[in-house]
């Protein structure tokens, strides 16, 4: 296990965002939660480090993307993931490196994102 993970997840819906959290840390990695951009904005002043976002891309009060530049401010390699209900992300939005940004459509499975923050980390939790 690599406890030493640390990972933003934002989502305003309160049970996606309690279930990803939980599954995250069950599977051994130090999460951090935030329900919209103000709390993500303030977990990335006073993070550290972080090894991953998880950011959905609507937010009562903005969007992911705008959580996504913070956090390249200060770690300009970190890996994000986007999920969304409402449509695809936009290839000019991101880096456009998928060692960098990945997008997942709500529904999606647990596994689906903690596989992907195993790969854009290259690290496991297995």
């Amino acid at each position: 296990m690599n406890a030493s993970l640390a990972v933003l997840v934002v989502e305003d819906d309160f049970l996606i965002r309690t279930c990803l959290m939980e599954f995250l840390q069950d599977s051994g990695m130090a999460v951090r939660e935030a329900e919209n951009c103000a709390e993500a904005a303030e977990a990335v002043r006073s993070e550290p480090v972080l090894h991953a976002l998880v950011a959905d891309l609507t937010l009562p009060d903005g969007d992911g993307m705008a959580i996504t530049h913070l956090a390249r401010d200060k770690w300009p390699d970190l890996p994000v993931i986007y999920i969304s209900g409402h449509g695809a992300l936009r290839r000019d939005e991101t880096s456009g490196d998928p060692a960098r940004d990945r997008f997942i459509s709500k529904p999606y499975t647990l596994a689906s994102i903690l596989e992907a923050i195993e790969d854009m980390t290259g690290s496991s939790t297995s």
